[in-house]
């Protein structure tokens, strides 16, 4: 079993992160959050076994005891921010949880029932991927990892790997 799991965001998805921003600020009592744009160069993502790429994005992150509140807007092309806020309006898109190792964690999940993700990201230092948990936690959840990626990375540009194969 895991030992390290940890609770590291709540990502919420709005259709006016400006808005949203100034009003998390009023209520949390603390300076607007810059927003960015995201996704920066360097991550490798893949939607439903497919290469996507999200560059318009708009973030506001707010670093709060123990976690980060993350307000996204989703840009208008095609992406799982996208299609959450078209089927569910705004709303708590996810929870992200840390874990030590990430096959282990899939097994967990697994045992409860929830598949594997249905969308990933890789970095060199990491990943994240979010899972379809609604039924059995009541929430999409994110899994991510830190960790020694580089290889796998590597092996994902040159096409030597393919997404997701580290976890079955």
């Amino acid at each position: 079993m895991v030992k390290n799991r940890s609770i590291t965001q709540i990502c919420v998805v709005v259709h006016d992160v400006k808005q949203a921003n100034a009003n998390w600020s009023k209520v949390l009592g603390m300076p607007e959050a810059k927003i960015e744009t995201i996704f920066p160069d360097g991550i490798l993502h893949y939607t439903h076994g497919k290469s996507a790429e999200y560059k318009d994005c708009q973030v506001a992150k707010y670093q709060l005891d123990g976690f980060v509140l993350e307000l996204i807007q989703p840009g208008e092309t095609p992406s799982p921010w996208r299609t959450f806020l078209e089927k569910n309006g705004q709303g708590v898109f996810h929870f992200c949880l840390l874990v030590d190792d990430r096959k282990v964690f899939q097994q967990t999940l697994s045992e409860i029932g929830v598949g594997l993700p249905y969308h990933i990201g890789y970095f060199p230092g990491g990943s994240y991927s979010y899972v379809d948990a609604k039924e059995q936690l009541g929430l999409e959840l994110s899994v991510n990892h830190q960790g020694d990626y580089g290889e796998l990375f590597a092996a994902l540009l040159s096409e030597t790997a393919v997404p997701l194969a580290e976890l079955k």
